[in-house]
């Protein structure tokens, strides 16, 4: 994707919400120049207090450290107010991101074809 000085010309979040769960999905580019937009979206889920917030992140084309670090931080709120945090990485760029910062143990990992991301981890 090019370069755009809308940093949501480059990032789009979907939102879905559900009784047990809210879901962004992140379609794009998760970096510095498109982090205020994914922060906004985030901040704006958690707001809602869903008992389940799912970020998923596999249909990013790029993540660099700052959409990581956008993750990492939203999994501190999410324990911090009891709530869960959930993130699909699919197979591609970001799953390796995440992999090669040995961050996928970490996080609460599910794939898109799972079932009920608001079941038990």
């Amino acid at each position: 994707m090019s370069a755009s000085s809308d940093p949501t010309g480059v990032l789009r979040v979907d939102r879905t919400t559900h009784p047990d769960r809210t879901e962004l999905v992140l379609h794009g580019e998760l970096a510095t120049d498109t982090l205020p937009t994914a922060r906004d979206e985030v901040a704006a889920a958690e707001a809602d207090a869903p008992p389940v917030l799912v970020l998923d992140l596999a249909p990013l084309d790029y993540v660099d450290s700052s959409g990581v670090r956008l993750v990492l931080l939203a999994q501190h709120v999410a324990t911090e107010q009891g709530r869960r945090l959930a993130v699909r990485l699919g197979h591609g760029h970001t799953r390796r991101v995440f992999d090669v910062l040995g961050l996928t143990a970490r996080l609460d990992v599910i794939d898109r074809e799972s079932g009920d991301p608001a079941g038990s981890p």
